[in-house]
């Protein structure tokens, strides 16, 4: 039988789960059910029940304040150590042993990201595993240095969005100015390709990105690009595009 939708309100759009949402359903989904991924925690010692945990409720002890620097080291090192040595799934586990920490950061600075929030959490998350990769397991509150790893990603990732949404500012009035003698901006994006101010690429990326406001992640998978790679390309498109905007400007009248 076919669907047949009923006439009424608009749906409600869907909700995309980011990198972190996925992660903390995989840590969940690895450590409940009748065979849950657990720690010996009486192996560790420091402070730790004398009893084997399931790694969901270690991560709610070492939430706790009462939870001394001591046993969070010593939980911490070892999960760096088994996620070097077996990278999945420990470094998946790892991750959600973390992501209360990691959602903190996307709270904390989501008021300063004017772009996706999707895409802040992707870099907060880029900035652990990439400060995951490189860590000394052996090295004292080792879990600070991965979370101000993450938060320094981030905090970069607010900046570099800020300085795009300028450039987009900036971009989107030069082309409103132009549209009078020019028209319309796909046609003032095309004149751009003809002169070889831009590429036919770049100026794709600039009329999905910036003219149809189509988010980078988006637009890094249809081109199977990542993220980094369609920043960089929109920033230098943007330049070019926008000292060909200006060169082009009509002069006034003598």
């Amino acid at each position: 039988m076919s669907f047949v939708p009923l006439k009424g309100p608009s749906p409600m759009p869907s909700f995309s789960p980011s990198h972190l949402d996925v992660i903390e359903r995989r840590f969940l989904a690895m450590t409940s059910g009748p065979d849950p991924l657990e720690l010996d925690c009486a192996a560790l010692g420091c402070g730790l029940p004398a009893t084997t945990l399931p790694l969901d409720e270690v991560r709610v002890l070492l939430l706790k304040r009462r939870t001394s620097w001591v046993t969070k080291d010593a939980v911490w090192q070892e999960l760096v150590k088994r996620a070097h040595a077996t990278p999945e799934p420990w470094t998946t586990i790892t991750a959600g042993m973390m992501m209360p920490g990691l959602k903190h950061i996307g709270g904390k600075l989501g008021s300063r990201y004017f772009g996706d929030r999707n895409d802040l959490d992707s870099e907060v998350l880029e900035g652990f595993l990439q400060a995951l990769d490189v860590v000394d397991a052996k090295a004292p509150k080792v879990y600070a240095q991965l979370y101000w790893a993450a938060f320094r990603r981030g905090h970069e990732a607010c900046n570099r969005e800020r300085r795009l949404a300028v450039s987009r500012c900036e971009l989107t009035e030069t082309v409103a100015d132009l549209r009078p003698a020019s028209g319309h901006p796909d046609l003032v994006l095309a004149g751009a390709v003809l002169s070889g101010a831009v590429t036919p690429q770049e100026a794709d990326l600039v009329s999905d990105v910036l003219l149809d406001h189509d988010d980078r992640l988006t637009a890094a998978k249809r081109r199977g690009m990542s993220r980094y790679q369609v920043t960089s390309q929109l920033n230098t498109a943007s330049r070019h595009l926008a000292d060909y905007l200006l060169n082009e400007s009509p002069r006034p009248a003598a």
